[in-house]
């Protein structure tokens, strides 16, 4: 069974997951995961002392639910979810920036301690 695909606009928020785990990764790999999906790996999200800089990544998506979220040349296989009251609450929030066919460009903010 196939899903629909998702529709997407510039603007508009969606909910982000990793589509596998981070364990047996490469650490640069494991390292991103854990930076932009810290509640996955059930890691509190610290209080920020500075006011957070969102950054822009790249994502490919396959169409429906599935796509790469590209962080620093490291590919991250990741679902693709609409933000609404059924998103699970380990998903990162990011907002849609620039759009071409399936290649997008998202914005959001790594809420994970860069020293896990």
């Amino acid at each position: 069974m196939t899903r629909d695909a998702l529709d997407l606009f510039v603007g508009q928020v969606i909910a982000l997951l990793p589509a596998r785990s981070a364990e047996g990764e490469d650490p640069v790999r494991a390292r991103a995961t854990r930076m932009l999906f810290p509640r996955v790996g059930g890691l509190p999200v610290a209080q920020q002392t500075k006011a957070p800089r969102p950054r822009v990544y790249s994502l490919i998506t396959n169409g429906r639910d599935l796509g790469v979220l590209t962080v620093s040349g490291t590919e991250i296989p990741v679902r693709v979810l609409p933000l609404d009251q059924a998103t699970p609450s380990e998903a990162t929030a990011f907002r849609i920036t620039e759009m071409a066919g399936r290649a997008l460009r998202v914005r959001g903010v790594a809420e994970g301690d860069s020293a896990a």
